[in-house]
């Protein structure tokens, strides 16, 4: 009797992890549909609920930073992102999502630094160079400017 009421709690187990890996994987792809339509306010409250299921889910801290930046609040979702990179398999998503995050701030130089963070984790990771190279171009072009607007005390 033992045995068979062990074996039912386990099956209990099972069923509620995949009742909360399946409320997870709903309210996600809910916030994808809000962040898809511009709602990042709906967007956040949906993912603040998925992060209470799972507080160290990457893809979730991810959405929220993604969020938090789409309101221009980019320290925070700095933050998010950087939380997430403790949870992360793919830090190189992270790492370029901080370097977007830092260039839209025209903070160049720590963009471009993120972009190679990201592009240490996968050399084949085509958004961390792409961002990098605008970044890059972007400072040139500020270096230019400066020089043009120098010579006039030459």
């Amino acid at each position: 009797m033992q045995e068979e009421i062990k074996h039912l709690n386990e099956i209990s187990m099972r069923f509620r992890r995949m009742s909360a890996k399946i409320k997870l994987l709903t309210l996600i792809n809910k916030a994808k549909e809000e962040y898809d339509s511009c709602d990042f306010s709906q967007g956040l409250e949906t993912l603040e609920e998925a992060l209470k299921l799972d507080p160290e889910n990457p893809v979730v801290l991810r959405g929220i930073g993604c969020m938090k930046q789409f309101q221009k609040d980019f320290d925070n979702a700095i933050e998010f992102y950087k939380k997430a990179l403790e949870f992360s398999a793919t830090k190189e998503i992270e790492y370029t999502l901080i370097g977007m995050a830092y260039y839209l701030q025209v903070m160049l130089d720590e963009a471009v630094e993120n972009f190679n963070l990201a592009i240490n984790e996968n050399e084949n990771y085509d958004p961390a160079f792409e961002g990098r190279n605008q970044a890059i171009l972007e400072n040139h072009i500020k270096i230019l400017d400066l020089q043009d607007s120098l010579k006039k005390y030459f």
